[in-house]
């Protein structure tokens, strides 16, 4: 299976597993009202409505970055689909409530072992100690640039997805925080996506702060790179206008003289750079 066919599936995945526990939730809150073997279907309800409400969190709440297994959300979902089954074998019921819930740990299983993966990147064209290689880029205006014109200058360079992907927004609005701290050493925040000129122009306009929102026509620089995710976007945000060819998320630094001298290549999509992690390693 070739990678660009494997997030083909991942992202039909990921928007039918959303969709999937949401129905499955209101199905089990309906089932509870009527009294229809309630032992059972609190489980299937609170399995599912545990996926939607992850998701829900992600939107809802600033989640720049989550643990790798997921633990908590895990032992909930885990935990109350073998209640389910416990319960329907117990009681001596035939009931579809225990298979609904045996695809939504079937599922959640996938979504944090499969479909967070981002694979091998060891080949990617980004390595500290190395200079980086010249990319082309365009500002919200359409003015175009390059990297050649950040000589002179360090600069913190993030790949994100999209202002559709809500731990890539959290993880800007994070940097808010740390932006002082980055100025007194020097460093300019640069954040690069593929998302049109007027997305990318509204979302520097919400975050209000001195930082580069650059666009990437036709992820140009993320292929020149190497880090570009073919069909990473979910199914159905096409309709918003995004592309569906997405950079795996990425953060380096650079010296003046266009040399990278921190770089984190993460492996899971949740899992993102600390502010503090690249501090650390600015000061040494």
């Amino acid at each position: 299976m070739t990678e660009a066919l494997e997030n083909k599936l991942k992202s039909i995945f990921l928007t039918a597993l959303v969709t999937y526990a949401v129905i499955v939730s209101v199905v089990g809150i309906v089932a509870l009202s009527r009294g229809a073997d309630r032992s059972i279907w609190l489980g299937v309800t609170v399995s599912a409505a545990t996926i939607a409400l992850y998701f829900a969190r992600l939107y809802l709440v600033r989640v720049p970055r989550t643990s790798p297994g997921l633990m908590g959300f895990s032992i909930s979902i885990f935990g109350t689909t073998m209640y389910a089954i416990f319960q329907s074998y117990n009681l001596q019921i035939v009931s579809s409530g225990p298979i609904l819930g045996m695809i939504c740990l079937a599922g959640w299983a996938a979504y944090v072992a499969w479909y967070s993966d981002l694979g091998d990147r060891s080949k990617e064209k980004i390595k500290e100690g190395k200079r980086l290689p010249k990319i082309d880029l365009e500002d919200y205006d359409g003015n175009k640039l390059s990297s050649d014109d950040w000589k002179g200058q360090k600069r913190l360079v993030l790949f994100y997805r999209g202002n559709w992907c809500p731990i890539c927004t959290a993880q800007l609005k994070e940097l808010i925080d740390f932006e002082a701290k980055f100025k007194e050493l020097g460093v300019k925040i640069t954040l690069i996506s593929p998302q049109s000129h007027e997305k990318s122009r509204n979302h520097a306009k919400r975050v209000g702060m001195d930082f580069d929102f650059l666009v990437d026509v036709n992820n140009s620089a993320a292929k020149a790179l190497g880090i570009l995710q073919e069909n990473g976007l979910p199914a159905g945000f096409q309709l918003l206008g995004y592309e569906s060819d997405v950079p795996k998320p990425t953060t380096f630094v650079l010296d003046e003289n266009g040399k990278v001298i921190f770089a984190d290549l993460t492996t899971n999509y949740r899992l993102r750079t600390r502010p503090e992690d690249i501090l650390a390693a600015l000061k040494k």
